[in-house]
């Protein structure tokens, strides 16, 4: 919870900086959202009618390109476009003023064509990742949906749920400094992935529990919000605030970590 911590101050000290750069892939991703699905699957929970779910609808209120109509599939591949260009400058922009103290956006679109590559190859990883994962997620909990003893499915397809979401986090957590250590010490992509798994193995638990109780909370208000909230407009802003935040900690929390553990003097903590 440190490295959350440490995060969300930074983030709040820095927001007007951060936030335009995290804006845009959220705004896509809040439009590639199924509504109606994630709609259809918690009410149906919250009825207790849980054998009324379709793998369909479980899996396009969890995938990220959804599926659910080709609006959804062309502004998730929108969004997961602009999400290598803005991560790029992110990522620059905190390393520039980590390594000196200095928050200006001057030279930071020239960082993109080094940062580029490794930007869209991690980006491109992380969603093969979580697309497979969406997709067993989806098939096991809907196997799970159809026992015919209505308790033990509603106890083992939210039991499964969330160890699914411990798994996928852990599987993240795995390559979760690969992209700093790939862009600022330069190393291949191997050699990259080697050292930071000797850089996160000691912090991994440390980094799962904080990025865990996030991501449920925030699926959590995501899912009321379209339950409740009637509007779609609304719900687009609503989901685009979310995944704006989203994204603006886990990469700060990701360049925290890598500066810490590589034992990197920030010096954006003292006065530049």
């Amino acid at each position: 919870m440190k490295y959350t911590r440490q995060s969300a101050k930074y983030i709040t000290k820095n927001f007007f900086y951060i936030v335009p750069l995290a804006i845009l892939p959220a705004f896509l991703l809040s439009l590639s959202t199924d509504e109606v699905a994630i709609s259809k699957v918690l009410t149906e929970s919250l009825s207790g009618n849980i054998a009324a779910w379709s793998f369909s609808e479980l899996f396009h209120a969890i995938s990220i390109l959804s599926f659910g109509n080709w609006q959804s599939v062309v502004f998730g591949i929108l969004g997961i476009i602009a999400i290598v260009p803005c991560v790029a400058l992110i990522m620059a922009f905190l390393e520039k003023h980590f390594r000196i103290g200095k928050k200006t956006f001057n030279g930071l679109f020239s960082k993109i064509n080094d940062n580029f590559i490794s930007t869209c190859g991690y980006a491109l990883l992380f969603v093969a990742v979580y697309e497979i994962w969406a997709l067993l997620t989806s098939a096991v909990v809907y196997v799970m949906s159809m026992l015919p003893i209505t308790v033990l499915a509603n106890v083992l397809s939210i039991l499964f749920y969330v160890a699914m979401h411990v798994l996928l986090l852990y599987l993240v957590g795995l390559i979760y400094l690969w992209l700093p250590c790939m862009q600022i010490t330069g190393f291949r992509a191997i050699e990259a992935l080697q050292y930071a798994h000797q850089l996160v193995t000691p912090v991994k638990w440390r980094i799962l529990g904080g990025q865990i109780l996030f991501l449920l909370s925030t699926e959590a208000i995501i899912c009321l919000c379209a339950v409740f909230v009637p509007s779609r407009l609304v719900f687009t802003l609503l989901t685009t605030a979310l995944y704006t935040i989203l994204f603006m900690l886990y990469f700060v929390r990701m360049q925290i970590a890598y500066f810490d553990r590589d034992q990197i003097e920030r010096a954006d903590l003292k006065k530049y």
